[in-house]
């Protein structure tokens, strides 16, 4: 489907407030700062019109760039710290290490909350891949071992024939596991 190069106002997934929710609560959080602010300013200016004080641009920069640090602070706590635990998850899952336990605060923002449920639900698919291409394995390893002991007792061939035809089955099985880890892990 073409592109119109219309950007979308509202929408799921295209646009410019294409994850509505972490956005709102960014937007609203940055109202209420504004809000807040505008409050020390009114303040800062009633106080220097009943105390002449001389110095209310510099008090009012100072005060806004501490209560912006602060608030910045506070509020991209809940962003950085969550995205370097991600960040040190995936980078463990590239290395091949999928026993990773990500754990965020209840005051961390819910769409890394969701991401973090999502890479959890990978590692658990890469164990489970990687336990059953090593189940797969051993079983081969037996099947194998098995018919070497058989050849060395003189099996007849429709016995062999029967056990190949068993491991050949056993190839296709993990072959598609393989597969399968590959294309999903």
């Amino acid at each position: 489907m073409p592109h119109s190069g219309k950007k979308i106002i509202l929408g799921r997934g295209k646009g410019y407030l294409s994850v509505a929710a972490p956005q709102y609560r960014f937007i609203v959080f940055l109202l209420v700062v504004l809000g807040v602010y505008t409050l020390l300013l009114k303040v800062f200016q009633k106080l220097a019109e009943f105390v002449q004080f001389p110095v209310f641009l510099p008090i009012a920069l100072i005060t806004l760039l501490f209560f912006i640090g602060i608030i910045g602070a506070t509020y991209s706590h809940t962003i950085v710290g969550p995205l370097l635990r991600i960040r040190n998850a995936l980078q463990q899952l590239s290395e091949g290490d999928s026993n990773i336990s990500v754990r965020l605060r209840e005051s961390d923002d819910p769409l890394l909350k969701d991401i973090v449920s999502e890479i959890m639900l990978l590692c658990e698919h890469h164990r489970n891949s990687h336990t059953l291409i090593q189940t797969s394995a051993k079983d081969l390893l037996k099947d194998i071992t098995a018919i070497q002991e058989q050849v060395r007792q003189g099996a007849s061939p429709s016995d062999l024939q029967a056990h190949f035809d068993a491991v050949r089955k056993k190839i296709d099985f993990l072959n598609a596991a393989v597969k399968s880890a590959n294309l999903q892990g």
